[in-house]
């Protein structure tokens, strides 16, 4: 089922189809897990996904596997055609860690 919703988003992002991008976000966002994050980050970040992206960060920040994730083709593919989300990631993640120790 992921691909051709990987399919459609590529596609409802070229031609500019804003309510079928926010579907496939969606749907994408409900079947997240440890194989698929990585490779919906960057699917959303090469295609300004800003929800499924923000759901991703938020899967992988509380992932009790991420060594489980950072083993999966998907972050390889993540870590090489999308630093930034790396940075962006570890920037929400140390928010995070900060604001519950301050809290």
């Amino acid at each position: 089922m992921e691909a051709w919703v990987e399919e459609a988003v590529v596609a409802a992002d070229r031609y500019a189809m804003d309510r079928l991008k926010l579907m496939c976000q969606s749907i994408l966002g409900k079947y997240l897990d440890v194989e698929t994050v990585a490779t919906s980050l960057a699917l959303a970040d090469q295609h300004n996904c800003t929800r499924l992206k923000d759901v991703c960060i938020e899967f992988i920040r509380s992932l009790d596997q991420v060594d489980a994730m950072v083993a999966t083709e998907g972050y390889v593919n993540l870590k090489r055609s999308c630093p930034s989300v790396l940075a962006d990631l570890f920037e929400k993640t140390s928010r995070k860690m900060v604001l519950s120790t301050v809290l």
